[in-house]
């Protein structure tokens, strides 16, 4: 009886189940969320259906509806069971509803807008809502302040990763890392080398003058700079060239600044360079993870 136990949770696993955990308008939900949330807490059945107020047999039944079809298993949508009163859309819906509205439109529907139509019958159709009328959706995505966009072929990726690594970058912006710092990198340039008029008036007495086919001998530079969003700082070098070389000199004094034990998390853009053998292996050996 007591051997059946819940599987291991995925991150985002267990994050839905605590925010279901905490729906009061939903006892259900809140219910089976509970169940499995103690049983990979360690407790067996009968200390986890003496403590929910319910059977063994019940506790049995939810684990094993968990183990095999996950979250949607167990997850119970009153709207579902009313015939004869209005539908309500509870906060977790109308999330879930915006979200599908964001979404972009080339992976679910082949089409690059949406309308009201389009997406009322893409949410039946999926089982998300039983039904919405158009004015009432309207409403909703006015509330939530999503507007319609026009998304172009050039803006969706076609990197197989991409959601992983989007995923990813959203949890190191959404909690930082225990023991680490969140550091956002980023280069600019070609800057020009010239002098600025008017910047030694006080000193001579008068502006001097640059033709418009002054020659910038000075040649450009590049700057690499670094945000750090704990300290909320920025600072950054300055370098002649753009490449591994440079990057990997100004990731070596970015290092010094913070403390050895110190992980850096950071967020950079998808430069070739950045992914250099030799960059890769420093960062490897001096504790920075890359997203």
């Amino acid at each position: 009886m007591d051997k059946v136990k819940a599987r291991m949770l995925k991150p985002w696993e267990k994050h839905k189940l605590k925010c279901m955990k905490r729906q009061l308008t939903n006892s259900v939900n809140c219910l089976h969320a509970r169940i499995i949330l103690l049983s990979r807490g360690g407790l067996n059945n009968r200390q986890i259906a003496s403590g929910c107020g319910c059977t063994p047999s019940w506790v049995r039944q939810i684990i094993h509806r968990f183990n095999r079809g996950g979250i949607d298993a167990i997850t119970w949508y009153p709207y579902y069971c009313a015939r004869a009163r209005p539908i309500k859309f509870f906060a977790d819906i109308v999330e879930q509803l915006c979200e599908v509205a964001l979404s972009p439109l080339k992976r679910l529907i082949g089409m690059t807008v949406w309308s009201l139509e389009k997406l009322r019958e893409y949410l039946i159709a999926q089982k998300i809502i039983p039904s919405i009328s158009l004015e009432w959706l309207r409403q909703l995505l006015r509330r939530c302040r999503v507007r319609w966009r026009h998304s172009k072929s050039w803006k969706d990726s076609d990197d197989p990763q991409f959601w992983p690594k989007y995923l990813r970058i959203r949890r190191v912006y959404g909690k930082r890392p225990a023991g680490g710092r969140r550091i956002c990198v980023d280069e600019f340039g070609p800057l020009n080398l010239q002098p600025r008029h008017g910047k030694h008036y006080a000193r001579i007495g008068h502006v001097d003058r640059h033709r418009a086919t002054y020659s910038r001998k000075g040649g450009v530079r590049y700057m690499f700079g670094a945000y750090d969003m704990e300290r909320d700082t920025l600072v950054g070098i300055f370098a002649a060239k753009k490449n591994w070389i440079s990057f990997l000199a100004f990731l070596k004094w970015l290092r010094r600044g913070y403390r050895s034990g110190e992980v850096l998390h950071i967020v950079l853009d998808n430069a070739g360079y950045h992914l250099k053998a030799e960059v890769l292996d420093y960062a490897a050996r001096h504790k920075i993870k890359f997203y």
